[in-house]
C-alpha cells in the first residue's frame, strides 16, 4: 500500500509540476506575441506610408481582440481602441488625396485637351474634340457656364462655314439653349469672360458679357433653325422666330446685325405667299370672284405684310448703316421693302422712306403674336337692280399686286456677315475679338 501510495504521489506530483511548466510556458508566449504587437504598432503608427499605418491598425485590432479580457492589459487595450479609430480616418484621408491628386491630373489634363481643342487651328476650333472634351467635362461640372456656351457656338460656326457643315447642329442648338438657361438661372462665370479662348462673350467691344452671350446663343439657334434646318421645313422656320426676337432684345454689337430682322420678315412674306396660293385656289372654283373667304384672306395677307414692312425696314436701316455697308445687299432689302409695301398700300410706295425713319422708335413686334387682319376696302360702284340700291362688295382693286414666291427672299437679299453687316453673300459668322482667358482654361489669347 504504502508502495502505491508513493507511486500515486509521485505522480501527483508530477502533474502538478507539469501544468506549472505548461502555464509559464503560455504566459510567456503571450508577452511574446504581445510584444511583437506592440512593437510593430509602434514602428508603424506615425509613418506617412498607408502601408504602414495599415499594419499598425491590424496589429493595434488584433491585440484587442487577444487580450481585451485580460485585466491586467485594460490599460493598453484602451489606449488601441482610442487609436484605431484615429488612424483609420488618417488612413482615409491620405487615401482621399491620392484620388483627389489623381482627380486633379485628369482634370487639368481634360481641360488642356478642351482648350487645345477650341483653339484648334489658327483660332478655327476642331469641332469633333471640342464636343468630345466638353461633354466629359460637363458629365463632371454640368453647371460650367464657360464650357456650355463654348458649345453653343462651335456648332453654329460649322454651320455658317462657307461650305455649310450641319454635323452639329443639334449639338449647337441643345448647348446654346443650355447656356441661355443656365445665365438666366445666375449660374456663374467660371472664367469671369463668358466663354473661353475665341468663344469669350465679355470683351472690349462688350463689357456686358452675360448679354451678349445671351444674344449670341438666341441668334445662333435662330440661325441654324432657320437658315440650316428650315430650308424645306416651315415648322422649324417658325421655331426659329422667337430665338431672333429674343437676340434683338439683349445689348451686343450683334444686336445690330440685320439678319434676325431680315429672317422675320421673310417669314411673314412666306405667310403671305401661303394665304395667296390658297386664295387663288378658292377663286379658281369660284369663277375667279372673291367672296367673304377670299376677302378675309386678302386681310390677313395685308395684316403679314404690315408685319413684314417692320421688319425688312428695321434690317435695310442696320445694313445701310453699318460702316462697311453693302450696296447690293442694301438694295436687295430696300426691293423687297417696296414690293411689300406697294401691295400693302395698293400700289403707292411714297411712305415708305418716312416709315423707314421712324421705325426703331417704337417697339418691334414679337412674331409670336397673333397679326392684325387689314379691313379691304373697294371703290367700285355699287351693282343696282331697279330702284333698290345694293351695297358695295368689299373686293380689293383687280390690280393689287400680291407677294409671289418667284420673288421670296432668299433668290434676291442673302443674310449678311455677322458683325459688319456689310451685305456679304457668305453665311453669318461671329465678329472676332482678342481676349485674356481665366482659369480653368489656361490664359491664352483668343477672339469672339
Amino acid at each position: 500500500m504504502k508502495t502505491i501510495f508513493r507511486f500515486l504521489a509521485l505522480a501527483m506530483l508530477l502533474t502538478a509540476f507539469s501544468a506549472a511548466s505548461v502555464t509559464t510556458s503560455f504566459a510567456q508566449d503571450q508577452t511574446a506575441e504581445k510584444k511583437a504587437l506592440y512593437d510593430t504598432y509602434i514602428a508603424n503608427y506615425d509613418k506617412p506610408e498607408i502601408e504602414k499605418k495599415e499594419a499598425a491598425i491590424a496589429a493595434a485590432k488584433q491585440y484587442v481582440e487577444k487580450f481585451g479580457a485580460n485585466a491586467a492589459d485594460k490599460e493598453q487595450v484602451d489606449y488601441f481602441k482610442t487609436a484605431i479609430p484615429d488612424l483609420e480616418k488618417a488612413v482615409a484621408t491620405i487615401k482621399q488625396k491620392a484620388i483627389d491628386a489623381g482627380n486633379a491630373k485628369a482634370t487639368q489634363a481634360l481641360f488642356t485637351r478642351f482648350n487645345t481643342a477650341v483653339k484648334g487651328t489658327n483660332n478655327k476650333a476642331n469641332p469633333s474634340e471640342t464636343y468630345a472634351s466638353g461633354k466629359e467635362i460637363l458629365s463632371k461640372q454640368p453647371d460650367f457656364v464657360d464650357v456650355i456656351l463654348v458649345l453653343g457656338s462651335v456648332g453654329f460656326d460649322q454651320a455658317v462655314a462657307n461650305p455649310p457643315v450641319d454635323t452639329y447642329n443639334d449639338d449647337a442648338i441643345t448647348y446654346a439653349k443650355m447656356a441661355i438657361q443656365k445665365i438666366e438661372e445666375n449660374k456663374p462665370s467660371k472664367t469671369e469672360k463668358y466663354g473661353v479662348l475665341q468663344y469669350e462673350y465679355k470683351n472690349k467691344e462688350n463689357a456686358d458679357g452675360k448679354s451678349n452671350a445671351l444674344n449670341w446663343m438666341n441668334y445662333n439657334i435662330g440661325y441654324i433653325l432657320y437658315y440650316r434646318q428650315g430650308k424645306d421645313n416651315p415648322v422649324k422656320k417658325k421655331e426659329a422666330l422667337p430665338y431672333f426676337y429674343n437676340a434683338t432684345k439683349y445689348t451686343s454689337t450683334n444686336q445690330k446685325n440685320p439678319t434676325a430682322y431680315q429672317a422675320i420678315g421673310a417669314w411673314y412674306l412666306d405667310e403671305a405667299i401661303r394665304i395667296d396660293k390658297e386664295r387663288a385656289t378658292i377663286l379658281t372654283a369660284n369663277g375667279n370672284k372673291d367672296n367673304e373667304q377670299t376677302l378675309a384672306m386678302v386681310g390677313e395677307q395685308k395684316g403679314y405684310a404690315d408685319r413684314a414692312i417692320d421688319a425688312y425696314s428695321r434690317a435695310y436701316k442696320l445694313a445701310k448703316a453699318a460702316p462697311k455697308s453693302d450696296k447690293t445687299y442694301t438694295d436687295s432689302l430696300y426691293n423687297r421693302l417696296k414690293e411689300l409695301y406697294a401691295f400693302r398700300y395698293d400700289g403707292k410706295t411714297d411712305g415708305i422712306d418716312a416709315f423707314v425713319a421712324t421705325v426703331d422708335s417704337k417697339p418691334f413686334p414679337d412674331p409670336t403674336t397673333a397679326i392684325t387682319p387689314v379691313k379691304v376696302e373697294t371703290t367700285e360702284p355699287a351693282a343696282t337692280t331697279s330702284t333698290t340700291t345694293t351695297p358695295a362688295t368689299t373686293k380689293p382693286a383687280a390690280t393689287t399686286p400680291t407677294p409671289k414666291p418667284a420673288t421670296a427672299p432668299t433668290t434676291t437679299a442673302k443674310p449678311p456677315t455677322t458683325g459688319t453687316t456689310t451685305g456679304s453673300t457668305a453665311e453669318t459668322k461671329p465678329a472676332t475679338v482678342k481676349t485674356t482667358v481665366k482659369k480653368p482654361a489656361p490664359k491664352k489669347k483668343g477672339t469672339r
